[in-house]
């Protein structure tokens, strides 16, 4: 039954690959990345042989960020192949004593794991000048990778009825999103502390020596040193953590094979929402949908995560280089990004465009709706944007001008995505998918797109943007109150026009649209 189990979870993977080609594609060049990287530790893992006084604190420090890692990101947010979790097997009677080997066995089959182990093995090559210890490395970044896999698994099953629930999911990705959104900063500080960083290498590789996260990759360290006690302990450390790891799978195993799949709850709701404050027309209750799916659906989360981030990020950019110039560009930037977020509206409606359809919603009524929704949400953050740096400075003459490209790149957006949102649509991540998700084969229609998109907003805000740079260089209040006209009339044009076009097309093409985003594509 364990070669079974193996047996299928290997066609599983090799069906993966023969979806469609976009995905093998994708497979191969985040591989082939991968590869390089690996290449690059083995390398330096090469050439550092003997060359370092830390070599021990960075094979702990490395064997311990791949536990982390695989402890974290495949439970919590991505998300791991569903075959590892034992919750799938509740109705085929496996016994628990067969079911257990097979699962952890079945984890390495995976090409994140194969990587794993790849990348933890040519980090070993650090200690490739001492015969006597290398063995040793190779069998300790192995169980490195054991135990990450045992970690995984673990916390995945923990973590299944979570991520059942709907707070749960938008919480983690809220947490990724800043993360790799503050990811620039980060290294930049770090980079910026690295004299004093290196005294804390030490002290940290000398505390994840002794926990499950480094126990194994501190053994060849602690034997190359001659520190035979440490040996011991980590050794009996790492025994003792494999052992507990496995028979903590083990029994999770066995109590999610008798366990049903948790169910999520339909959420309660009383009044009318937004639908009250909303007038009683189609469009008015395209707005009230609108609006609630912007605070409720966590894919709309990227546009409204972005609003007080790009303050944090432009003030720090400005504190390490001492000017702060992008800080005045941050309201022509939220609101092409605020109003770029209803480009893919449509495609995030999924089978709830039908609601559109069967009613009879007219294209205006569906784009105006959607447009005001996006504005009601955007306008507060743009107008702070655009007024607040100047006022700051003490440099009211640029306001006028800020606030007129602020608020034509808004509307400008607006009336651009109410298009190109009725004429294209692509997949998207299906509503309670992990907002990040990509999916397969889609990425240059969809780059290819979102690119065209853009660039249309930017060619169209060019007669904004000549005014406003003139009266930037000269500090022409004038200018910027000629800035201020220019945009606010072409914004609105331009708004009212990309309704009525964007309705027409919405009209001719409603078969075509109600097709598109029930194959989500």
């Amino acid at each position: 039954m364990v070669a079974h189990i193996l047996k299928l979870k290997l066609l599983l993977l090799a069906n993966g690959f023969k979806r469609s080609t976009g995905q093998l594609i994708g497979v191969i060049i985040g591989g082939l990345y991968a590869l390089g990287m690996i290449v690059m530790l083995t390398l330096a893992a090469w050439f550092l042989a003997g060359e370092t006084a830390i070599d021990a604190e960075l094979s702990i420090i490395i064997g311990s960020l791949a536990v982390l890692g695989w402890a974290i990101i495949p439970p919590l947010l991505t998300g791991v192949d569903l075959t590892l979790e034992p919750s799938r097997f509740v109705h085929f009677g496996i016994p628990q004593k067969v079911l257990g080997p097979a699962l952890v066995l079945s984890g390495f089959i995976s090409v994140p794991a194969i990587l794993t182990i790849i990348g933890l093995v040519g980090g070993s090559l650090i200690w490739r000048l001492d015969p006597l210890v290398l063995p040793i490395a190779v069998v300790a970044a192995i169980a490195t990778a054991v135990m990450a896999v045992l970690v995984c698994q673990y916390l995945t099953i923990l973590a299944t009825a979570l991520r059942a629930k709907r707070r749960f999911r938008e919480l983690t990705f809220a947490v990724l999103f800043l993360l790799l959104i503050c990811l620039g900063p980060i290294i930049s500080s770090i980079a910026s502390a690295a004299n004093s960083l290196l005294d804390w290498v030490g002290p940290i590789a000398s505390v994840l020596a002794y926990t499950p996260l480094g126990a194994a990759a501190a053994l060849p360290g602690a034997l190359a040193h001659g520190d035979y006690l440490q040996f011991a302990v980590c050794l009996i450390l790492a025994a003792v953590y494999l052992g507990g790891l496995y028979w903590l799978v083990n029994r999770a195993t066995a109590q999610a094979t008798v366990t049903p799949p948790p169910q999520q709850r339909a959420a309660k709701h009383s009044g009318l929402g937004f639908f009250k404050y909303t007038p009683g027309t189609p469009t008015g209750a395209v707005t009230a949908r609108a609006l609630t799916y912007w605070l409720k659906d966590p894919r709309y989360a990227i546009g409204v995560l972005m609003v007080p981030v790009l303050p944090l990020l432009f003030w720090f950019t400005g504190s390490q280089s001492g000017n702060y110039t992008m800080m005045y560009l941050l309201g022509p930037l939220i609101g092409v990004l605020l109003g770029f977020s209803i480009s893919a509206d449509i495609s995030y409606d999924n089978t709830a465009f039908a609601l559109h359809v069967l009613t009879g919603v007219s294209g205006r009524a569906d784009r105006a709706g959607r447009a005001l929704a996006c504005f009601a949400l955007s306008i507060i953050p743009v107008l702070a944007a655009a007024i607040l740096p100047g006022a700051i400075a003490g440099e009211a003459w640029r306001i006028p001008g800020d606030l007129g490209l602020s608020l034509a790149a808004l509307l400008v957006a607006l009336g651009v995505a109410s298009v190109a949102s009725a004429r294209y649509t692509y997949a998207v991540p299906l509503p309670g998918d992990n907002p990040m998700k990509t999916p397969p084969g889609n990425g240059l229609r969809v780059a290819v797109t979102q690119l065209a998109t853009i660039g249309t907003m930017a060619i169209l805000l060019i007669p904004v943007f000549i005014p406003y740079l003139m009266g930037w260089f000269q500090e022409s209040q004038g200018l910027g109150l000629l800035t201020l006209g220019i945009g606010l009339v072409l914004g609105v044009g331009l708004l009212f026009g990309g309704i009525a076009l964007g309705g027409k097309w919405y009209e001719q093409r409603t078969p075509e649209l109600m097709q598109a985003v029930m194959l989500n594509k």
